[in-house]
């Protein structure tokens, strides 16, 4: 009897899990049948915005449906993360966002509105674009070398500019001056192109910046690049070293990938139908191009397992970083 009765408690269950199954793979079917929010992290007009908005445009062709922009920028991408953590687990609300900002931000600011573990889940991680350290043209060093040795002789004497507090170019100087056991006095901007102008000016000497806003610049011979802070050469600018070969910094790399989110939860089938969409997007020569044309590369983890794995690993890296070069929040 007792046999029995486990029997039909567990033919019940299979009945449940069949159900659960169908109705998963139904939704799945029907996916997306209104328009889905593309949340932008960042503000209009910069490379995260761009690209993420390439996606949205061919992801629109693809599902049959309007996939629609909302920037949400401010507190390093938490205000537009915490949209999206907040938001119904149904696929129709998805985030752009860099790993390295969303990784970081624990850290930096000790506690977020939301469980960057646990409440968003990387769905795919897209691209990977560099950032260069260029110098005013007046500036005395000419290659990573010479600016470590000034800044040997003359510790917190040289200030370099960033495109924000906690941001993947803050980062980039955190680890150079660590790695490289110098000391430089870090100036955030309110974004790359501020920290650009002033850079050519010679309000500040150096600045790390976002590869595609400085590659004009160092072509027109305004701004020196001294070195990139990828693990091998940019294709766009093959004379310029890395900053771990010029430097002899063995595990210096600091690039800006990027990944699309989802708000935990959304059922497996529309996870697939996403990440098998997002594959289509990246893997086009329209979508390769223009990473390439800021120096960057395609990065084709297109599962969340996969994606999921390389961002532990990433949040793990970044967060010794934050530790080690002591970034607060502003």
């Amino acid at each position: 009897m007792k046999s029995f009765t486990n029997l039909k408690f567990f033919l019940v269950g299979l009945t449940i899990l069949s159900s659960i199954s169908s109705v998963a793979w139904a939704q799945a079917d029907s996916y997306p049948n209104r328009p889905v929010k593309l949340v932008i992290t960042w503000p209009v007009g910069g490379f995260a915005d761009t690209l993420g908005r390439a996606l949205a445009t061919q992801m629109t062709t693809l599902l049959g449906q309007q996939v629609v922009v909302e920037n949400r920028g401010g507190a390093n991408g938490m205000i537009g993360a915490d949209l999206v953590a907040k938001s119904p687990a149904d696929g129709y609300t998805l985030m752009f966002q860099s790993v390295t900002s969303h990784a970081i931000n624990p850290s930096m600011y000790g506690k977020t509105p939301y469980s960057t573990e646990k409440d968003i889940i990387p769905i795919a991680i897209v691209g990977s674009v560099p950032m260069l350290l260029v110098a005013n043209t007046s500036f005395p060093p000419k290659n990573i070398n010479e600016l470590i040795a000034l800044a040997k002789k003359d510790p917190d004497g040289i200030a370099y500019a960033s495109f924000g507090n906690g941001s993947a170019s803050h980062l980039a100087g955190a680890l150079f001056t660590n790695q490289a056991g110098i000391k430089m006095t870090h100036v955030p901007y309110k974004g790359g192109a501020p920290a650009i102008t002033d850079t050519i000016s010679g309000q500040i000497p150096l600045s790390f910046s976002a590869f595609g806003l400085a590659l004009p610049h160092v072509k027109a011979g305004k701004l020196v690049a001294l070195g990139t802070t990828s693990s091998t050469r940019a294709k766009l600018l093959p004379d310029v070293p890395t900053i771990a070969e010029a430097g002899n910094l063995k595990d210096y790399e600091m690039s800006i990938v990027y990944a699309v989110w989802a708000p935990s939860g959304v059922p497996a089938p529309i996870l697939s139908k996403l990440s098998k969409t997002i594959e289509q997007v990246i893997t086009s020569n329209s979508f390769k191009e223009k990473v390439v044309a800021d120096g960057g590369d395609v990065m084709n983890l297109t599962t969340p397992a996969e994606s999921q794995i390389y961002f532990q690993k990433e949040m793990q890296r970044l967060s010794k970083i934050v530790k080690d070069g002591n970034i607060k929040a502003d």
